[in-house]
């Protein structure tokens, strides 16, 4: 195992490259009452045409998020109730980028993730399972296109993008999701759950050397050769629309105002990550005039409004989201506000003071097993290794700040999504 130490937080963790293909993250955290594991497959919603070895394949939209649900049920037994009996709390996600497995606990940790190891290797599909599975995805696709914020940032996505993928729900649609079979769960799992595609990390207060050799007993799979490539479409730098509205039984009307990035590659680097995180705090600060401008003239509430960078493979986008009376006013605000950064910079005392709280922010994930497991898995994905994000943070100038701010907005590139409320 390679060992990566950080002095400056005064731990470490270890790393392998398993036979089998699989990467596995150690990460020791001493006198710690909880454990963390999560296994993650770099298979989410927006890889949905492939080439395996020689071989085009087309897949339906929503199919990573149906193989997520059918991979619990094994053939003679749930997951879910041999967690139950283990104490643990477990759960999967599939992103749009990604699909995890995870559970924490406090007590069995070698059990649970016995467990886990086992139904992730051990896939149970049949047309009869299938078909009552889809019923029950159906249902959850109607209970996201009843919720406002929902639909707000799946329209926002539809008029960013004219062809990626990402613009679709990542459970589908019920048209999708009727023509998903057992044969085709199997070549997708046989395809990216191959383990050379896959991550496991295990966080809590165990010997590293001890729990290589319980995972290594565990592993199942043979190393298979298969090749895979996601296949993408070209896409525009602009936006397909700027703006798209929908009517539902709302009490204030919903808004997400996304600005769509130029991308260069299939994953931003890791600098440009950090560099665009920080950006988003500078732009709405709260001590930051275009956060205090909305909040003044009563167009938004604390507790109602958030931000984010949105980016997987070959997409890139910052986003805005919230409740208010007047979305399109909150969306001059703010794309005037990020206008005056673009043409006069961002200053000194902003940006010392949003790289204080991100770097802060960034040392405080090390107090939660969960957070560090699913930090490592993420930056994993995206080629680099956490304590060299921390380091990395430290020596990010204002000059690369604003320089970003410049590549990545512009007045044309930006879109709003609003759900109001039916009159």
């Amino acid at each position: 195992m390679q060992k990566f130490r950080s002095d400056f937080l005064r731990e470490e963790y270890f790393y392998l490259k398993h036979d089998s293909g699989l990467s596995i993250y150690i990460y020791p955290k001493k006198n710690y009452k909880s454990y963390h594991a999560v296994i993650s497959t770099k298979y989410g919603s927006v890889n949905q045409k492939f080439k395996l070895n020689s071989e085009i394949i087309e897949t339906p939209a929503g199919i990573a998020h149906f193989l997520e649900h059918k991979l619990f049920e094994c053939q003679d037994r749930d997951a879910f109730e041999m967690f139950s009996k283990t104490g643990a709390s477990a759960n999967a996600c599939t992103s749009w980028n990604k699909t995890e497995y995870y559970f924490s606990c406090s007590e069995n940790f070698k059990e649970s993730l016995k467990i886990l190891l086992d139904f992730v290797q051990e896939p149970y599909f049949t047309e009869s399972g299938v078909n009552k599975e889809r019923g029950i995805i159906e249902q959850e696709i109607k209970m996201y296109s009843d919720s406002p914020g929902c639909q707000s940032n799946i329209n926002l996505l539809n008029s960013l993008y004219w062809n990626h993928p990402v613009k679709e729900d990542i459970a589908g649609s019920v048209e999708s999701i009727s023509r998903i079979n057992a044969g085709l769960l199997n070549k997708c799992y046989e395809s990216f759950y191959n383990l050379s595609n896959m991550t496991l990390c295990l966080v809590g207060d165990f010997n590293p050397d001890d729990m290589l050799e319980f995972v290594d007993k565990n592993i199942k799979k043979p190393h298979k050769n298969n090749k895979v490539e996601s296949i993408f479409p070209d896409e525009p730098e602009e936006v397909k629309s700027h703006f798209v509205s929908e009517k539902m039984e709302v009490v204030n009307s919903y808004f997400d105002l996304g600005f769509k990035h130029k991308v260069s590659g299939r994953n931003i680097t890791c600098r440009e990550f950090i560099i665009s995180d920080i950006i988003l705090r500078i732009i709405m600060m709260k001590s930051g005039k275009i956060y205090n401008d909305l909040l003044d003239k009563h167009l938004i509430t604390t507790n109602s409004f958030d931000y984010e960078l949105f980016d997987g493979p070959y997409y890139k986008s910052s986003i805005f989201s919230g409740e208010s009376e007047n979305p399109e006013k909150v969306a001059e605000i703010i794309k005037n506000g990020i206008m005056q950064y673009r043409n006069n910079g961002v200053n000194t005392e902003e940006f010392s003071r949003a790289k204080k709280c991100y770097y802060s922010d960034t040392i405080s994930l090390f107090d939660r097993v969960s957070s560090i497991a699913e930090t490592i898995i993420s930056m994993d994905f995206s080629g680099y290794k956490i304590f060299e994000f921390i380091d990395m943070v430290s020596n990010i100038g204002i000059n690369e700040i604003n320089e970003q701010i410049t590549k990545d907005f512009n007045e044309n590139n930006w879109a709003l999504s609003v759900i109001s409320k039916n009159k």
